[in-house]
């Protein structure tokens, strides 16, 4: 029983984490004076759930969960010799911001733990692509830590590999109770991209200016991927 609770834990950990609308915004500089600021919420359901479940998650830490994964993501991007002027605050009850300058955006992935042959992100002069796919998930699992412990590995995509949308919801739906599930389903990660010159072609996503470029995409995705999620802008 003790096992199953850690396993909800950390379940309803990951879903905070991403569950809600989570918007990160890179902007390219000419030189290397490159910007990236983030905003996300967590329901308060799932703040909820986590704390139902918090006593079953060994620690000597006072700081509530949610605070500590925030507070260790921090430090590790702090740690990157890629970034500069780390910010992140807490802003209401279940929110947070942040801001950070970057000098080289494959390099802290590598520094976050992707490797230093990592396929997440190709960059070039003139062109970013992103691709996420089972293939590569693997490189993910070190950049956000909690997708590491063993207890995850049966709610992310590695287990369920090939299971249907409608079988994983009903999962969740019997683990969480029924505002899981809609709490899922309207939750997406945006991604906007501010180019350093005019945008020439994209893919998979949306040309929102002349220099400006958002890829969204369902939190369903990433916790199946079933499909490669990626995206390409060239400017």
């Amino acid at each position: 029983m003790k096992h199953i609770m850690r396993s909800l834990a950390l379940l309803a950990i990951t879903v905070i984490l991403a569950s809600c609308t989570v918007t990160q915004q890179l902007s390219f500089r000419a030189s290397s004076d490159n910007q990236a600021s983030f905003d996300f919420s967590a329901e308060d359901f799932f703040i909820a759930v986590l704390e139902d479940f918090s006593d079953f998650i060994p620690s000597s830490e006072e700081q509530p969960l949610m605070d500590k994964a925030i507070e260790d993501f921090k430090i590790s991007l702090i740690r990157s010799p890629s970034t500069s002027h780390v910010a992140l605050q807490k802003q209401g009850e279940n929110a947070w911001s942040g801001s950070l300058g970057f000098n080289d955006l494959k390099r802290l992935l590598s520094d976050l733990g992707a490797g230093a042959n990592q396929s997440l992100i190709s960059l070039t002069s003139d062109t970013l692509t992103f691709h996420l796919s089972m293939e590569n998930y693997e490189q993910l699992v070190p950049v956000i830590p909690f997708l590491a412990d063993p207890n995850f590995e049966a709610f992310g995509p590695m287990y369920n590999q090939g299971l249907s949308e409608a079988d994983y919801l009903e999962m969740i739906s019997f683990m969480l109770g029924d505002e899981g599930v809609p709490a899922i389903e309207g939750s997406t990660i945006t991604l906007k991209i501010e180019t350093p010159r005019p945008i020439k072609s994209f893919s998979g996503g949306t040309k929102t200016g002349e220099r400006s470029y958002e890829f969204s995409f369902p939190l369903i995705d990433f916790l199946l991927l079933a499909k490669p999620i990626t995206f390409t802008v060239s400017w």
